[in-house]
Formats: C-alpha cells, sequence, structure tokens
C-alpha cells in the first residue's frame, strides 16, 4: 500500500534530520574528521614520471637533487622540472644505484651500458664524469653503493639461486675498487654507518665491524635474535639499527643498547636522522615503517608519519599525507638549502607518486608535497 504524499515527505523529511543531527554530531567530534577531510582535502598533483613508480635511492650535489629509478633523473635545488641525467653523454643505461658524497660537490652512479657495468664519478653539477675503474668488481653483478667515511662502498654478488654470494667493495672514489674481507656472504648488507672509530654494515641477520675500511671485519651483532631491517648514523656519530619485529638498536661506538620500541611486532625498514626545525641541532630519526609511511623517533617516543603530532607531515588531508601507505625507501635532507625529499615504493597505487618533497619556511614544514 503506498504512503499518502504528505506522510511520505514527512517521513523523508524526518530522515533528512536525522542525518543531520547525526553529521551535526560527527563534525563536532575531531575524532572522525569526516566533513574537515572533505572540505580541506586537495588532491596531490606529481610528474608523471614519479606516478606509480619507485625511487629507490636519492642525492644531491649541492646544486641539483638526483633520484634514482630505471635510470637517474635531477632538477635543480633551487626549482624546476625534472629530466633525465645523461651519464659520460648517454641517455641509454639502466640505473643500479646512487649516492652523493655529503661533504663535497660529488655523485657516484653505478649503471649498466650495452650490457657492461660501469661506475662513474659526476661533478660539476653532474656535467663531467669521471669512471671508477671496476677493479674487484670486473666479473660480479652490482647490487647497491654506500658512502661512508669519505669512502665508496659497493656491494656485489657472484652466482645465481641457491649460489648467491655477497661481497664488498671499496674505492675512495677515483682509483680502481679493491676487495675487502667481508666475502662470501649469503645475505646482502643492508648499509654501511661510521662512528668516527668503526665501521659497521649489516645484513638482516648479523652486524659486522671493522675499524678499517679493508678490514679485518668480524661480527659484533646485539643481543636478541632480532632480524635486521636499516642501519643510519646520526649527528652525534651513534648508529642506529631497526629491526623486522618493531625495535631499534643503538651503538655509542663500544656497545650497543637494549633494544628500544619503536612499534612492536611491526617491520621496519630503513632509517634517517633530520633536524626538526633546520640548524637548531634537534633531530628525529625517521623510521621507515613497513608498506604503510614511517615513524618519527625522538629518542624515547615513536609517532606514526600520519599522526597529528609529527613535526614532518600535515594530517588534515588524506592527500597530504599520502607517504603513509607507501613502502620508504630513501630519506635525504638537502646539504644547501631547508628540504627534505623521501623516496618510495609507489608501484600498484594509480593515484599515488614516488617521490615527495617537504620544505621549511615560515617556521613550519610545508608537509610532503607530491614532485
Amino acid at each position: 500500500m503506498k504512503l499518502p504524499r504528505r506522510n511520505s515527505l514527512i517521513l523523508v523529511v524526518a530522515v533528512m534530520a536525522a542525518f543531520a543531527s547525526t553529521a551535526v554530531f560527527w563534525s563536532c567530534d575531531n575524532t572522525f574528521h569526516v566533513f574537515d577531510d572533505i572540505q580541506t582535502e586537495v588532491r596531490q598533483v606529481g610528474t608523471d614520471i614519479f606516478e606509480n613508480a619507485t625511487v629507490k635511492a636519492l642525492g644531491d650535489d649541492g646544486t641539483n637533487y638526483y633520484a634514482a629509478m630505471a635510470k637517474i633523473w635531477y632538477r635543480p635545488m633551487a626549482g624546476g622540472d625534472w629530466k633525465v641525467l645523461p651519464i659520460a653523454g648517454d641517455s641509454d643505461y639502466y640505473s643500479y644505484s646512487l649516492v652523493s658524497d655529503p661533504a663535497g660537490a660529488a655523485i657516484y652512479a653505478a649503471v649498466e651500458k650495452s650490457g657492461a657495468l660501469a661506475v662513474y664519478n659526476g661533478t660539476a653539477a653532474g656535467t663531467v664524469w669521471t669512471a671508477v675503474p671496476l677493479g674487484s668488481l670486473e666479473g660480479l653483478n652490482l647490487d647497491d653503493l654506500y658512502f661512508s667515511n669519505g669512502t665508496l662502498f659497493a656491494l656485489a654478488h657472484s652466482g645465481t639461486g641457491s649460489t648467491v654470494k655477497y661481497s664488498l667493495h671499496y674505492s675512495n672514489g677515483t682509483l680502481a675498487f679493491a676487495a675487502t674481507t667481508l666475502a662470501d656472504l649469503d645475505l646482502p648488507l643492508l648499509g654501511i654507518g661510521w662512528d668516527g672509530a668503526n665501521y659497521l654494515s649489516p645484513t638482516s641477520e648479523r652486524v659486522y665491524t671493522a675499524t678499517a675500511n679493508t678490514g679485518p671485519w668480524s661480527e659484533s651483532t646485539p643481543a636478541g635474535g632480532k632480524s635486521f631491517g636499516g642501519i643510519a648514523v646520526d649527528s652525534a656519530k651513534d648508529i642506529h639499527l631497526s629491526t623486522l619485529d618493531g625495535y631499534l638498536y643503538t651503538w655509542d661506538g663500544s656497545a650497543w643498547s637494549a633494544a628500544k620500541t619503536i612499534k612492536a611486532n611491526q617491520t621496519l625498514g630503513m632509517v634517517a636522522e633530520v633536524e626538526t626545525t633546520p640548524g637548531s641541532g634537534v633531530y628525529r630519526l625517521l623510521v621507515a615503517h613497513g608498506n604503510i609511511g614511517y615513524y618519527e623517533f625522538d629518542g624515547a617516543t615513536a609517532i606514526d608519519g600520519s599522526d597529528s603530532g609529527t613535526a614532518f607531515g600535515t594530517p588534515a588531508s588524506a592527500y597530504t599525507t599520502t607517504v603513509y601507505g607507501k613502502s620508504v625507501l630513501a630519506v635525504h635532507s638537502a646539504s644547501t638549502v631547508d628540504e627534505i625529499l623521501i623516496g618510495l615504493a609507489s608501484q600498484g597505487s594509480s593515484t599515488g607518486y614516488a617521490l615527495y618533497s617537504n620544505t621549511y619556511a615560515s617556521g613550519k614544514w610545508s608537509g610532503w608535497s607530491a614532485e
């Protein structure tokens, strides 16, 4: 049976009134953010090259930023468009890795050109390239480059499948690579840190240390049976080591601290130190959190990178926190300007970008914006 028209209108008005009263309740309760997000949300629009992509390494030489994907891209730090970086006059290459020298104006790139491995030293804002002789890398497969204590390191492997073995090599950036004593490893190294007297380098299972880049390298794994995800050196030359179950160890130059809880039972990865305010000498660690963004850690408290207490994010809109929800692979604090770049794996997300920047101006950080 149909309701009389008047009663139907009354029913509709009553339903709308009930919804409106509920909406008012939501809008007054800041835990929901329903209407706040709708009103403030602005869609991120970045460069097409970084959409649904992966940025695996970042650097700068005081003039340009560099971002490594399948090729190396660059843009002036003062602003401008991202372009493919020609290496030794050639843009037809595949990029394995990129690092920059934080104390100088040099970058280092490992690439494959015409089916052959090559490592280059780039100066003059990436316009002058000098090949670094492969030396002990000859015939090996290169996995990554690291830069620590003025030394260029290369991680390489031989063999395939179950026969793969990893080894560490070094150069001063000009002379041919030479082998260190850290070799025949079953697992790849995650990076290298220098505390002023010792190198430390972890795999996911063990940590190795040496007082010289050549070695001898010995084991110095913190107690607890943890698996490791990333390593970083801070401004005090303490070395931080994240774990795959949510903890952080710190090496003070002679011993490891007890494991500090970042977020129990969460996979942690890359670690980097950044200043909360440029020039303040106040720092936080950014710790990659599995595939859902990062934590900020002040040494006592960890804050999810999408929360309101973060120094480097603006959580008013889902689009201004789009770092959340992706794997963080690299964080780079600019050497000459007040800016941070963050490189991500955003593959599988048609609306996501792989590179974001965060600029400090007028007493605050801008929040992450797609490059």
